[in-house]
């Protein structure tokens, strides 16, 4: 493997979202899905990733507090925010400053190869 090569994380707790990316991004990117804002914590101090698709609404922690810490510890990882729900302003402001992208849900992979392909870009 190459230096060039696209790592993301996949971090939601609805299986089928983080098998469908995992599986659309497989060949293109090396990927690791996890389903807790803290798993994808550990694992952003434990490894380098170029583009972290996070959801907002998991289990524990928030997306948008996850996303803060991944923006401390790894400045160099895009975060491709993802939800399904209602933004209040203060949300949306959240994300507008600090994310690389929005995605909302359903989304097509389409967006998602979009995102992906906007960061491998930066790191070729």
């Amino acid at each position: 493997m190459d230096d060039t090569t696209l790592r993301v994380l996949v971090v939601d707790d609805e299986p089928l979202i983080l098998y469908g990316i995992a599986r659309f991004l497989y060949g293109k990117a090396v990927v690791k899905t996890v389903a807790s804002a803290e798993e994808a914590i550990d694992e952003i101090v434990a490894q380098q990733y170029d583009l972290c698709f996070l959801d907002i609404m998991l289990p524990g922690m928030t997306g948008l507090d996850a996303m803060k810490i991944i923006n401390e510890l790894s400045p160099t990882t895009k975060v491709a925010i993802m939800t399904g729900n209602a933004l209040d302003e203060a949300m949306k402001m959240q994300i507008e400053d600090a994310a690389y992208a929005f995605i909302e849900k359903p989304f097509s992979l389409s967006h998602i190869k979009e995102v992906a392909e906007r960061v491998a870009a930066l790191i070729e």
